[in-house]
C-alpha cells in the first residue's frame, strides 16, 4: 500500500504542476497582469516541484520496483533530464516575477513590457511542452521493458 500511495501522491503533484503551469499561461495572457498572483503561483508550482522530486526520490529508493529498475531504465533518465530542463527554464520566469513584484511594490501601476511577457511565455510554453514530453517518458518508464 505504501509503494500505491507514493504513486498516486507523486502523480497528483505532477498534475498540480501542469495545472499550476496553466495558470501562469492564463495570467500572462490576461490584459492587465495581477503580479502578486502570479509570484504567489509561481511559488507554489515551486514548493510543487520539489514535492515531485522528494517523493519521486522516496519511490526509487524504497518503492516496490527498485533501484535496478530505474537504474537501467533509459526512459526514466530521459524524465530525469527533461524535469532537470523544465527546472532549469523555470527560473527565468521566477526571476523575471520577481523583478516584476519589486517594480510593482515601487509603482502600483507597473505592467511588464510586451517584449518582457513574451520572454516568459516562451519559457512558460516551452515548459509545458517539455511537461508533455515528460509524461509519456513516464509512461514509457512504468511499462519498461516491454516498450
Amino acid at each position: 500500500m505504501h509503494d500505491f500511495g507514493m504513486a498516486a501522491l507523486h502523480h497528483v503533484l505532477v498534475f498540480g504542476l501542469a495545472i499550476m503551469l496553466a495558470m501562469e499561461l492564463a495570467l500572462m495572457r490576461a490584459p492587465v497582469i495581477d503580479v502578486r498572483r502570479l509570484v504567489r503561483l509561481d511559488a507554489g508550482y515551486g514548493i510543487t516541484a520539489v514535492l515531485v522530486i522528494v517523493v519521486g526520490v522516496t519511490r526509487v529508493l524504497w518503492g516496490a520496483k527498485g533501484w535496478a529498475f530505474y537504474r537501467d531504465n533509459p526512459a526514466f533518465w530521459t524524465k530525469m533530464g527533461l524535469f532537470a530542463a523544465i527546472g532549469l527554464i523555470s527560473i527565468l520566469p521566477t526571476v523575471a516575477f520577481m523583478r516584476w513584484a519589486k517594480a510593482a511594490r515601487a509603482n502600483p501601476e507597473f505592467q511588464p513590457t510586451a517584449a518582457q511577457r513574451a520572454g516568459v511565455l516562451r519559457c512558460l510554453r516551452l515548459e509545458t511542452g517539455l511537461l508533455i514530453l515528460l509524461v509519456v517518458a513516464a509512461a514509457a518508464m512504468a511499462r519498461w521493458p516491454l516498450v
